[in-house]
């Protein structure tokens, strides 16, 4: 067989290497580029909230700082637009550092290795723009003797926007209302402040995963708060995270509020209702046996109770309140200084008329001279601890 030729540049297969696809290697490398990306990439971030699309889905980003911000929606856009920037001989690449790069020298068939590195930038107004030099090392061929080695600057450019979040949230949008009360009477002061600091604290969370979890607007009403919610996803989150707080129960109801132009369909506003039980820290109730608690704490397992005649913590779950509940029952709240201990009695003074009387000697610790809290149920009285502060 005689010898061959490249057919592009005329070089021997002696001089220019073993011919790939009648290319000598030199030919080969120039006329199968593996690095096709363009000169510019352009992309968005949004001026409200520093979002950018990834993937085609907007997602928050890692950083606030606006230098941080602008690299990276810029590193992110140059290395989504490389995905598709490959000549059709590379079935798989990796981006490694530049310092990296430079020590590679074998490279598997088909495989590319990617450095990028910012060479200048100017952010100083939008469009922000950064410059990029791609350079790529790669193996298209069994019989190449050199890699390909190539270098290309790329230019992106990241303008402002409004994404479609904000875009709803500036134009009043939500979706779903959460509406939080208790069940026969207003929420207290103390609940209102716990209830938005879980509900801020919960929206962070959520936002996470649903950018649409925004609370457009809090509504504090004479009965309770209203959250007005981007999503019924999350006004249906929040109100799981109250009652595990608090207790309660969440109800739902549907509001029909007009139809969607492009599809024909009905849309639908939701109201979640979280109504918490009516006991708070304090209250004094009897169970259906006639015996007197203290509440000393609810929450979304159910009620911790201090029995008043023995002394002891009681714990009912809510499951069992409903069978066998507790109810709230008249009584006097009341301060006494205990005077004397027996062995079975107690003698205490009222601090208000100093009338003297004695109860059935608990089993808490008392002492002497000491004040307590009292609670007077039926003519009956119980001494509920000692008075903080005295």
């Amino acid at each position: 067989m005689g010898e061959r030729f490249c057919y592009r540049c005329g070089i021997s297969e002696r001089e220019g290497g073993p011919l790939i696809n009648g290319l000598c290697q030199i030919c080969y490398l120039r006329e199968n580029p593996v690095l096709l990306i363009g000169d510019e990439v352009n992309t968005e971030l949004c001026q409200n909230c520093g979002s950018y699309k990834k993937n085609g889905i907007w997602v928050d980003p890692k950083s606030y700082d606006l230098e941080e911000l602008i690299f990276e929606v810029a590193e992110n856009a140059l290395l989504e637009s490389l995905e598709s920037s490959f000549s059709d001989l590379i079935r798989e690449y990796q981006i490694v550092s530049p310092e990296r790069l430079d020590e590679i020298q074998e490279v598997p068939v088909g495989t590319a290795f990617v450095s990028i590195e910012p060479v200048s930038y100017h952010i100083e107004h939008f469009p922000a723009i950064v410059v990029y030099e791609v350079r790529v090392k790669a193996r298209t061929h069994r019989l190449q003797m050199k890699l390909h080695d190539e270098r290309k600057r790329v230019t992106v450019y990241v303008r402002q926007t409004v994404c479609p979040r904000c875009q709803k949230f500036l134009g009043g949008y939500f979706e779903a209302i959460l509406q939080v009360r208790a069940e026969g009477r207003p929420l207290s002061r103390e609940e209102r402040k716990e209830i938005e600091k879980l509900v801020e604290g919960k929206v962070d969370e959520i936002m996470r995963k649903d950018r649409m979890g925004f609370i457009q607007d809090t509504i504090e009403k004479e009965e309770g708060l209203d959250f007005y919610m981007g999503s019924t996803s999350a006004a249906r989150k929040l109100a799981q995270a109250i009652r595990e707080r608090f207790g309660g129960k969440i109800s739902e109801a549907y509001e029909l509020v007009g139809m969607d132009r492009q599809t024909s369909r009905e849309i639908y506003r939701t109201s979640v209702s979280i109504r918490i039980p009516k006991f708070r820290k304090g209250d004094i109730v009897r169970d259906d046996r006639g015996v007197v608690y203290e509440v000393r704490k609810v929450d979304g397992k159910g009620l911790e109770l201090l029995n008043l005649s023995t002394g002891k913590s009681e714990h009912r779950d809510w499951k069992t309140l409903k069978r066998h509940g507790v109810e709230d029952i008249e009584h006097e709240l009341r301060e006494a200084m205990v005077t004397s201990i027996g062995r079975d009695d107690v003698q205490l003074m009222d601090m208000q008329s100093y009338e003297t009387f004695e109860i059935e000697k608990p089993e808490m610790e008392l002492s002497e001279g000491k004040v307590y809290k009292i609670v007077e149920v039926n003519g009956r009285r119980y001494i509920l601890g000692e008075k903080k502060g005295e």
